[in-house]
């Protein structure tokens, strides 16, 4: 009875020992989820960053590349002007950027599109 005793104390301390240990893994797996959550909200805010650069980096683009055609299309002008000035007897009219050489003519790149 005695041994039996015993084994029930044994038992109980074991079980005392498992209960703390499980209270201790559900405060570390609390731990884990805060954290968890906190690099998930960070995330989210990195991503809404990224969007949000992104589209700033698209609209930036667009500004460049107009631009660029802005600026290609006043030298191109210059460019005839300068001609028209030397020249004025020459006929500039043929002279376009959508127009290129082809067999020593002057012929459209590509059948222009109407401006609405």
């Amino acid at each position: 009875m005695v041994e039996l005793e015993e084994e029930v104390v044994a038992i109980k301390a074991r079980m005392v020992k498992l209960e703390v240990r499980a209270t201790d893994q559900e405060v570390q797996l609390g731990k884990v989820e805060a954290e968890l959550t906190t690099q998930t909200e960070a995330l989210e805010r990195a991503k809404v960053e990224l969007v949000t650069q992104a589209e700033a980096f698209g609209k930036a683009k667009t500004e460049l590349i107009d631009d660029a055609a802005d600026a290609y299309a006043a030298g191109f002008e210059d460019a005839l002007a300068q001609v028209a000035c030397k020249h004025p007897e020459m006929d500039v009219s043929p002279f376009t950027t959508s127009n290129h050489i082809v067999d020593g003519k002057i012929v459209p790149r590509r059948p222009q599109k109407e401006l609405v």
